[in-house]
């Protein structure tokens, strides 16, 4: 498997030229130098992502270290379409189970 860390280090680079004030951005490069094997710009990254807003608590934090260099966190985002995954669901079998009672009380 190829190693193409570098091209998302550089587009990643490119975006923060034009918005440089988003801390997905100094994140997700933090994470692609880790993984390249700079250390330090990884760190100096995940310190400006801090500075505009990232939490480590809430958002995927990628320690430097080896075991966990690849953990992936349950972001938010998917938090939000289980949630809503399972009020569809709910919503669903409320329908189904109302039809049920329609037809019940029709029947008799």
């Amino acid at each position: 498997m190829e190693k193409n860390y570098q091209e998302h280090i550089d587009a990643l680079s490119a975006e923060i030229e034009k918005r440089g004030d988003m801390w997905e951005l100094y994140n997700e490069r933090g994470f692609w130098y880790f993984l390249n094997g700079e250390e330090e710009k990884a760190k100096a990254d995940y310190r400006k992502a801090m500075e505009f807003g990232l939490d480590p608590l809430e958002q995927p934090y990628y320690a430097f270290s080896t075991n966990n260099s690849r953990r992936r966190e349950f972001l938010l985002p998917e938090k939000i379409m289980v949630f809503l995954l399972l009020i569809m669901v709910l919503v669903a079998l409320f329908f189904q189970l109302t039809s049920f009672i329609i037809n019940i009380k029709a029947a008799l």
